[in-house]
């Protein structure tokens, strides 16, 4: 992989990213929040907003979630959402 492609790759990251929280900050008091693992499982999200993230991240970034996609683990920490996007995009 060249120098560009990394930093490709990193910008792309940095821009899903805030994206993705930008979106999620609507649903915390606190964003900070954010940045932990369990936003799902440790109740930081409830399931609506879980719901509206998919959409989001399917008009957002033109990707498709597939039932198969659908696993706790790609949605759990904004960076699992940064890696499922680049996953997806990268298809």
């Amino acid at each position: 992989m060249s120098s560009n492609q990394t930093a490709a790759g990193t910008t792309q990251a940095a821009t899903v990213r805030a994206a993705v929280t930008r979106f999620l900050a609507r649903y915390v008091d606190d964003t900070t929040l954010l940045q932990q693992h369990g936003l799902l499982t440790g109740g930081v999200l409830d399931s609506l907003a879980a719901v509206e993230l998919l959409a989001h991240l399917e008009r957002q970034f033109g990707i498709t979630v597939d039932n198969e996609d659908l696993e706790i683990d790609n949605f759990d920490s904004v960076d699992a959402i940064v890696a499922f996007v680049a996953r997806k995009a990268a298809a």
